[in-house]
């Protein structure tokens, strides 16, 4: 039994329906760049509303796009509407308004389109029981348009620069959670697609596995491609992104570079203290002077730190949050 009629029973078993390779119109190795200045940005997205029928508004009037060679991160609470916006872009979901661009591509008009220029790694996978990593490889490599030779080559490409040399044989089972996020990593790599779209790609996974991970994104980011992840950590989105957006209810509440996201907050340094009322923080431009100030209160122990991504976020999410509140009470 060849490995694509394997693919097609072990799907069928699943209850999931193969997408013939002929779907996606990609070339050998992905798609060849454009040379224009002019070319359309690799995601797009305008007035993007998602409203479940009697259910909650999920996402509210979203505008954001993202360029090449850039990565953007999506952070908010759980249920503020990163998924949603995700899989809507992926063609997962239709919007209930607004327009969603893949490189130009209208993605509710022409969804296969669109889908043949994402690679995507979603919250929630699972890889085929029985499969060993380089067989997961090569049949996504030919459901994804290239040719048997080049499934091949693709394979062993991405296995080395995914560092899965020594598990090669392994059947999916046999991994470790990081080893699998790194094998969907390369499934979604397999086409070297223009965007490459990851919801929460490192959630779970221990220190060493999760740096690694990093490791092979940034470099494929360093391609020109436009990378889009989700994640709770912000270790992780300052490591990986440019710029960060923040979701809070359904609603972009901001979208900037980190650098100008920890301007806003006012101040940069913060010094943190503990009294019998519980921990206390306080934030200033001048370090020195904010010791000097505790120092003349008696307390003379503290730690003096830059302001954080994670000082930024909640101050963001609280005040947005108050102002939800405000206008209910209006």
């Amino acid at each position: 039994m060849t490995a694509l009629r394997r693919w097609r029973r072990l799907s069928e078993r699943c209850g999931q329906t193969p997408r013939r390779p002929e779907t996606y119109r990609v070339s050998p190795y992905g798609h060849t760049p454009l040379t224009s200045v002019e070319r359309p940005p690799p995601i797009e997205v305008r007035s993007l509303n998602k409203r479940y029928k009697d259910g909650p508004h999920a996402n509210r009037d979203i505008s954001l796009a993202v360029n090449w060679g850039e990565a953007l991160g999506v952070l908010g609470p759980n249920g503020a509407g990163k998924t949603t916006l995700v899989r809507q872009i992926t063609t997962e979901l239709l919007p209930t308004s607004g327009d969603v661009r893949v490189v130009g591509i209208d993605a509710v008009a022409n969804p296969d389109d669109a889908k043949a220029r994402i690679g995507v790694v979603p919250q929630e996978a699972r890889l085929f029981q029985g499969l060993s990593v380089y067989r997961h490889l090569r049949i996504f490599g030919v459901l994804r348009g290239l040719s048997r030779r080049d499934a091949r080559e693709r394979a062993d490409e991405l296995i080395e620069e995914l560092d899965l040399t020594a598990h090669r044989d392994f059947n999916s089972e046999r991994l470790s959670g990081g080893l699998r996020r790194r094998l969907l990593v390369g499934i979604a790599m397999l086409a070297q697609p223009d965007v490459l779209i990851l919801d929460e790609p490192t959630v779970g996974l221990d220190v060493e596995s999760r740096q690694r991970l990093w490791e092979v994104l940034q470099s494929y980011r360093q391609r020109d491609a436009a990378v889009l992840l989700t994640t709770h950590y912000m270790e992780e989105a300052e490591t990986l992104c440019d710029r960060i957006g923040i979701i809070q209810d359904g609603r972009l509440i901001s979208l900037d570079t980190i650098t100008n996201l920890r301007a806003s907050i006012g101040h940069e340094y913060k010094l943190v203290y503990e009294t019998p009322e519980g921990r206390q923080t306080v934030f200033g431009d001048d370090h020195l002077a904010l010791a000097n100030q505790l120092r003349a209160q008696g307390i003379d122990e503290y730690s003096v730190m830059r302001t954080s991504l994670e000082d930024v976020y909640l101050a963001l999410t609280q005040h947005a949050r108050n102002a939800g509140e405000a206008d209910g009470a209006d």
